[in-house]
């Protein structure tokens, strides 16, 4: 690993002196990167050896001896040394916003003990403004001792300061009395479909932990932090973002702050956004897809507008439409087929009907505008496959597609084909799973979860992404997870979980790069190492090994590309 830091270190730094003619057309690159070990992700030709950029694309790919041809006076040229080069890392589904918990609230994720968790609460509360609530969280109890923590725990903490945080899994959330008291949250009060006010079986009363729906009986009242303080959050995430190797997200939520910094004049991250299906001020389902309509192509002129297209290429679209119609297994709010192995009558209950959400994915695909439906268990992937299918009179131009999949039947995972379905999945909510899946499900049902090998196999295509921030934002540990398939937390006793659902570095590589960019209007554009598309592009602090062994984990991102322009450079030691 010495050496890999070393020639990583040298990589970031390197430009040599000009020793060969211009291209093939007089003129010569901006860039030529050379002598690395580089996986293209481009169909028919997936591994090179250099490649050259010019004007923000990439003019060359091949091998050095060739690729040196476009090295000119003025030419930056990086000697690789043998370190692995992808392309820029695409999140297939992200929450990317200035209220991360890095930067706004506590960050309780991986964290396993529960005393841990209140001391970083407490931690949090004296770094805070006065007056301002407690947020974050990703808490995960599944790690300790499996009981829901309550509000006493944080009452003892932080008595004075309202406090929500969120499950890891986002369907759930864990307030203190403070935070009930200002909602005016009760045993009684009234609570969405699919939500619960879980109480104490002793007292009657609100133990602080809300399911699903009733989240939002909290959430509505807690103030929105202003728009400067949110931007500058924002941006610091878009340079974590960069940190990790990515330049494109399938972002959900935060629009206009995103739409604010490419208005101010740069972006280093391509979105495209996920936009959810207003319906709040009362209008009918008519009304707000033609809402919707009109937010698109005001996203579009709006984008456009700084004419950065020119120079960085596609920056900010609106994509499809993000719908619900099921939970999470942890909590018991997926809808499944059969009775929780664990809760003997229950199966779950539907957030959105399968008779709405038929009508609603009609509509929208009627719009021109694909749709993602969050569908975790079972019988809500069936019923999101049933609406698909309903609508195939009117397909929109851009593939359907379901967000999780967390648990699929063999015969639904044929229909995903059939359908033109794309699969979008999390590779470290499988190993973060592993804990609880199995009670969940029961071992006749526990095959059919985290499925990525009989996806690929059936031919479906495959996204992955990160559910940031309900998992690590980095896809390297994405990948690592989809490959070894094994508990960050010695779960199983470190065992993979179901290995023949793993995957190779190639195949988890493609589901983090060309595939979800062919799922959007820019498939010709970003996704892979190939002539002619927009220089985004990774380098990595070594070689990935060949086989695989446990040796990748240690690989991290040593330098990060945007359009050809380097958007981050760890830092020297």
């Amino acid at each position: 690993m010495m050496m890999h830091r070393r020639s990583a270190l040298s990589l970031v730094a390197m430009a040599l002196s000009a020793v060969a003619q211009a291209g093939p057309d007089g003129r010569g690159a901006d860039l030529v990167v050379m002598n690395a070990d580089v996986y293209t992700a481009a169909p028919g030709a997936s591994r090179a050896e250099a490649f050259a950029v010019r004007d923000g694309r990439f003019v060359a790919v091949g091998r050095s001896s060739d690729v040196m041809q476009w090295v000119s006076q003025g030419t930056r040229v990086v000697d690789a040394r043998g370190a692995t080069v992808t392309p820029g890392f695409i999140d297939g589904h992200a929450h990317l916003t200035g209220n991360a918990p890095r930067v706004a609230g506590v960050d309780l994720s991986y964290v396993v003990e529960k005393s841990a968790w209140l001391e970083l609460v407490a931690e949090a509360d004296k770094r805070l403004p006065d007056g301002d609530w407690m947020t974050g969280g990703y808490w995960d109890h599944t790690l300790s001792d499996g009981r829901y923590p309550d509000r006493k725990m944080l009452d003892a903490v932080v008595p004075d300061r309202p406090v929500f945080l969120t499950h890891i899994d986002g369907h759930y959330a864990w307030a203190n009395t403070r935070a009930l008291q200002l909602a005016g949250v009760t045993a009684s009060s009234a609570v969405p479909p699919g939500g619960e006010i879980v109480l104490d079986p002793t007292t009657g009363e609100p133990t602080g932990i809300l399911l699903e729906g009733a989240m939002s009986l909290v959430q509505r009242v807690i103030p929105e932090r202003d728009s400067a303080r949110r931007r500058a959050g924002l941006l610091e995430m878009r340079r974590y973002a960069n940190s990790l190797g990515i330049t494109g997200l399938h972002q959900m939520g935060g629009l206009e702050d995103h739409l604010h910094l490419i208005e101010g004049g740069d972006t280093t991250l391509r979105i495209w956004y996920g936009g959810y299906l207003r319906r709040d001020a009362g209008e009918g389902l008519d009304e707000a897809v033609e809402a919707l309509r009109r937010e698109r192509e005001d996203i579009a002129r709006r984008g456009a507008a700084r004419g950065m297209t020119d120079t960085l290429g596609p920056v900010l679209a609106l994509g499809y439409v993000k719908l619900f119609n099921d939970g999470v297994l942890s909590a018991r709010t997926a809808v499944l087929l059969e009775d929780y192995a664990d809760r003997h009558g229950w199966r779950g209950e539907y957030i959105t009907s399968p008779g709405g959400l038929k009508h609603a994915v009609a509509k929208i695909n009627a719009a021109g505008i694909p749709v993602a439906v969050h569908s975790i268990g079972d019988a809500a992937v069936r019923a999101s496959l049933d609406a698909f299918e309903a609508a195939r009179a009117a397909p929109p131009p851009l593939p359907n597609r379901i967000e999780h999949v967390e648990v699929v039947t063999p015969a639904d995972i044929k229909r995903f084909r059939a359908l033109g379905v794309v699969a979008s999945m999390q590779p470290n909510h499988c190993t973060n799973a592993i804990g609880y899946v199995p009670a969940r499900l029961g071992p006749a049902r526990s095959g059919d979860a985290y499925v990525w090998r009989s996806m690929l196999s059936a031919g479906v295509p495959l996204v992955f992404g990160s559910d940031y921030p309900t998992s690590p934002l980095s896809p390297l540990v994405q990948i690592a997870d989809a490959m070894f398939r094994s508990s960050p937390f010695g779960l199983e006793g470190g065992a993979a979980w179901f290995p023949q659902q793993a995957l190779g570095f190639e195949e988890a590589l493609l589901a983090f790069t060309r595939t979800p960019a062919a799922v959007t209007a820019w498939a010709d554009e970003i996704g892979s190492i190939e002539t002619g598309k927009w220089a985004d592009f990774v380098v990595l602090s070594g070689r990935v090994p060949t086989p695989i062994d446990p040796s990748f984990r240690s690989l991290s991102v040593s330098a990060t590309f945007f359009a050809g322009r380097q958007v981050y450079a760890r830092p020297g030691p």
